[in-house]
């Protein structure tokens, strides 16, 4: 029942970090951790230490040189500790801090990862309990390790999380687990993923929200090769990405006044990121300016038709029928203004719905 007080279910850690803020707010700390069966000297220690690893952000904070990437910005040491006092319910954290800090602690323990290995097997048929949910464990061991049955995630039992150390008993468990997700492994630990060659199905694409383009590829994980799910790279080769970005150009993504007039093009952008397409006049001609100008970007197209508004309208009126050219000098009129417009103002639909998604 005392633990259950401070459970958080998506990590131990947030679950000690709970019980610490309630030690620290509470009028009598010896009654406290009597009263929830807790150890007055290692609740003081962590105390101490929550308050020493808060000086040394703060300390760091003014030593920053220009050159370096840490900077604090959220307020002063009072700040901080003024909202670590607030308590608010269950939990101390906001879901976005949550999220945060389950971010945090998984770049931390990076090298120490578990998979949920799904199916039981013949061995443990007859003794099936929540806590005998197995899990296969970076570094290599060769066997399952388990979640303890005292660890506030062993009824989500989460398909991949991060543990502090390993416990021998009669079996392996795991200590300090907290659940992540599988992309939070290829941003934070990259190092120990390899990605597949880029798929061609989902299409590659542009993000307004970078100016950058991205292709999709099928991730695996660490010395097991968990396989998970496709993820987004951005492009790092200069003509792949001058590639991209042209067929994403036509296609609408990034000015949306090419969107309407799609139907009036003599062939699909698609077409451009097909390499046996690159022989025809209207595909070549167009990689070709892409290139001379290394348009790779919104950005870059901005500043291209900023020193020479003409650049480009020859390559890309070839895309149309001869029956909408007529039509054209309106069309590019569009493009020359959408392209100087803010990300949220070419898309205001589709930024704000992806927002809500996030």
């Amino acid at each position: 029942m005392s633990r259950a007080k401070f459970s958080n279910p998506s990590s131990d850690t947030l679950t000690v970090a709970y019980a610490l803020q309630c030690f620290e707010l509470s009028e009598n700390q010896v009654n406290f951790c009597k009263e929830n069966m807790l150890h007055l000297k290692t609740m003081e220690e962590m105390s101490k230490l929550r308050k020493q690893l808060l000086q040394l952000v703060f300390n760091q904070n003014v030593r920053c040189d220009a050159g370096q990437d840490f900077l604090w910005s959220h307020g002063t040491m009072n700040d901080v500790e003024h909202s670590w006092r607030v308590s608010s319910g269950k939990s101390p954290l906001q879901l976005n801090e949550e999220e945060l800090l389950g971010q945090a602690i998984c770049a931390g323990w990076a090298d120490r990862v578990a998979k949920r290995i799904r199916g039981v097997s013949r061995s443990s048929e007859g003794v099936r309990k929540v806590n005998s949910v197995r899990y296969q464990a970076c570094p290599v061991t060769d066997k399952p390790v388990f979640l303890h049955r005292f660890s506030s995630l062993s009824s989500s039992a989460p398909e991949f999380l991060v543990y502090s150390e390993l416990i021998q008993t009669k079996r392996p468990y795991m200590h300090g687990a907290t659940s992540v997700k599988s992309d939070w492994l290829i941003k934070y630990a990259k190092s120990y993923c390899t990605f597949s060659a880029p798929l061609t199905d989902p299409k590659p694409y542009y993000d307004p929200r970078t100016d950058e383009v991205y292709s999709w590829v099928v991730p695996t994980f660490g010395p097991h090769l968990w396989q998970l799910p496709m993820y987004n790279l951005q492009i790092s080769n200069s003509t792949r990405r001058e590639t991209v970005f042209a067929f994403a150009l036509l296609e609408g993504q990034v000015l949306p006044c090419l969107r309407s007039v799609k139907q009036f093009m003599s062939a699909s952008p698609d077409i451009i990121l097909k390499p046996e397409s690159y022989g025809q006049p209207r595909v070549g001609d167009l990689l070709r300016e892409f290139k001379t100008w290394s348009i790779d970007s919104c950005g870059q197209l901005r500043k291209i038709w900023g020193e020479d508004p003409s650049a480009l309208r020859p390559q890309i009126l070839a895309w149309f029928q001869k029956g909408f050219h007529s039509q054209f000098e309106k069309l590019w009129s569009e493009m020359r203004s959408e392209v100087f417009l803010e990300p949220q103002e070419r898309f205001p639909k589709r930024l704000k719905r992806e927002k809500r998604k996030r």
